[in-house]
């Protein structure tokens, strides 16, 4: 008696289309029969000749991620488009997708729009958030943030976790829909339970600002440890922080090194900044100054500002390296270009008094004037004693410097922000 794939491949071999998907799914899957995706590239080919949509779908997705076949786009394209004339969704996202990134066939946007419309009509999820992603950014469309929402709505309720994120993250900023921080939290939920590592962050952050939830340190720690553990540095660091200010965890300076440690070898500069801050101040380690100068240096050459301003202050003060006022005027007026207030104080001062900078009151005036904007009284009555040395055209000048410096860093905090 034949065995039931003896039986299905002699069917196959008579034309029969059923027999061909089944024994290609069989060889994909390794159901049954050794996996082998050759033979089921094979079979879904005799299909596909046949004008079977499904095995069209099929082919084209293998040639697209060379499975079976050689990684081929014109002939996916090829395949996908058959399949998609005939309606499949499947077929129809991934065809979206070589016109969206120019695969095998010229970009072209309007007609990714167009394929991820139909594929998202007819359900697919995937499509849904693409097509919403496309509304949201206007790309192959005008954008329409509202669209945009109802269509990663539809993907968010069928599971989609990215689009839940970004229903989330819609909702949170009030975004097509008045802010709604309780729905925020809900789809950040719905993502972080299925493992999404920016929803679980996400999450975190509202639990530790009581947004939408009850504010509660422990929940906070929790989010912030499952997404830490997947590897997202920003949770690795927030964990440090949690860890050195005992929130929903007792303190432990040397478990917050080890997660500051986890986030600084992905660069991530402000856990080199706190490395450098725990050496610093031996909180959990011995007081150590040429770690700490190590440490800041890593998170002021990344452009943090907060490490650039302590990194000049060292070099002020000759603590854990070589004094060199110079060199710390240098840190200094990177991170006041940023618009760090400490390091505009006392750029301005240093230009005051002459160190490490020509003594120049016209620049000193200049950094004193975008340092004047927080409450030190210091500040107010330094900045009155060098007013008092210039002339009107010269205060008009430091204004112009003080205008110009406070616009670079403005345009680029709002390059950062998009």
């Amino acid at each position: 008696m034949a065995s039931p794939i003896s039986t299905l491949t002699n069917d196959a071999n008579a034309g029969d289309i059923d027999a061909q998907l089944q024994l290609a799914d069989l060889y994909e899957n390794g159901f049954g029969v050794l996996l082998d995706q050759g033979q089921a590239a094979y079979w879904y080919r005799k299909a596909a000749d046949q004008d079977s949509s499904k095995a069209q779908s099929h082919l084209g997705q293998m040639y697209m991620r060379g499975v079976g076949v050689p990684e081929d786009y014109e002939q996916a394209v090829e395949w996908l488009t058959k399949s998609a004339e005939k309606g499949d969704a499947i077929a129809q996202v991934n065809l979206a997708w070589c016109y969206q990134h120019g695969l095998g066939v010229e970009k072209n946007y309007e007609q990714a729009f167009d394929c991820y419309l139909k594929s998202a009509e007819l359900g697919h999820a995937g499509a849904r958030y693409n097509l919403a992603y496309m509304y949201s950014k206007g790309i192959g469309i005008t954008r329409n943030n509202t669209e945009a929402l109802n269509w990663y709505l539809l993907a968010a309720k069928q599971g989609h976790m990215k689009a839940q994120l970004n229903v989330g993250l819609m909702f949170a900023q009030g975004t097509a829909t008045k802010t709604n921080e309780k729905e925020a939290a809900r789809w950040y939920r719905e993502a972080a339970n299925q493992g999404y590592v920016k929803a679980q962050y996400n999450l975190a952050l509202m639990y530790g600002g009581g947004l939408g939830v009850p504010q509660d340190d422990e929940e906070a720690f929790k989010w912030h440890q499952l997404a830490a553990q997947q590897g997202y540095a920003r949770a690795q660091f927030n964990m440090g922080l949690f860890y050195i200010n005992g929130l929903g965890v007792p303190q432990d300076f040397k478990a917050a090194e080890k997660c500051f440690q986890l986030a600084a070898k992905q660069s991530y500069a402000k856990a080199n900044y706190q490395i450098g801050k725990l050496h610093a101040f031996g909180l959990g380690l011995p007081v150590n100054e040429m770690e700490a100068v190590k440490f800041y240096r890593l998170a002021a050459n990344d452009g943090y500002d907060k490490a650039q301003y302590r990194l000049g202050h060292l070099y002020a003060k000759g603590q854990g390296i070589e004094k060199d006022d110079v060199i710390a005027c240098t840190w200094f007026e990177k991170a006041a270009r940023q618009g760090y207030q400490k390091s505009q104080h006392m750029l301005g001062v240093r230009y005051v008094k002459g160190l490490g900078v020509k003594k120049d009151y016209v620049h000193a005036y200049a950094w004193l004037l975008l340092a004047n904007d927080s409450i030190d009284k210091h500040i107010s009555e330094a900045l009155a004693r060098v007013r008092d040395k210039l002339s009107e055209g010269q205060v008009s000048e430091a204004g112009v410097l003080a205008s110009e410096y406070s616009q670079a860093y403005k345009r680029r905090d709002t390059q950062l922000t998009a």
